[in-house]
């Protein structure tokens, strides 16, 4: 298990634009990340929802699910329960910045894979992964506008 925290993320969108954003992967999360596919959403109540999706990691298909908790406005709690990485827990919390219109997204969480002992290389792959997300949803977020 690694823990990771990444303060990296800058938006260039306001809370309620990054809520959008946030709300919108509870019905086009395909959209939003387009190497995902077959993505099925079940609403568990108004804040909680669960996405299950098709992955192909190195020439295999492996089915992801994950379940989001939004706690608005703070951010959205990460369950992976199911997929390499099962188990795993991550928060996403915004932080806007005062008169710039922006928004800095901030991910800590516990992260683990039964197959890679090494905790460096499974940081390194934890960090690649949510820069890929966070590319993915800064890109789908300037289409919104």
């Amino acid at each position: 298990m690694v823990f990771v925290e990444d303060r990296e993320g800058l938006m260039d969108a306001s809370i309620d634009g990054v809520w959008e954003l946030v709300r919108a992967h509870g019905t086009d999360c395909s959209g939003i990340h387009p190497h995902v596919k077959d993505v099925r959403t079940k609403r568990l109540n108004n804040s909680t929802f669960t996405n299950i999706w098709l992955h192909h990691i190195d020439g295999q298909t492996i089915e992801i699910e994950i379940k989001a908790t939004m706690f608005y406005p703070l951010g959205v709690a990460f369950e992976i329960l199911k997929g390499p990485f099962v188990r795993s827990t991550y928060f996403v919390y915004y932080v806007p910045i005062q008169d710039e219109n922006k928004t800095n997204a901030i991910v800590v969480g516990d992260f683990q894979c039964p197959y890679i002992k090494d905790t460096d290389i499974l940081t390194d792959i934890i960090l690649l992964n949510l820069q890929s997300m966070f590319d993915e949803d800064v890109l789908y977020l300037k289409n919104m506008k």
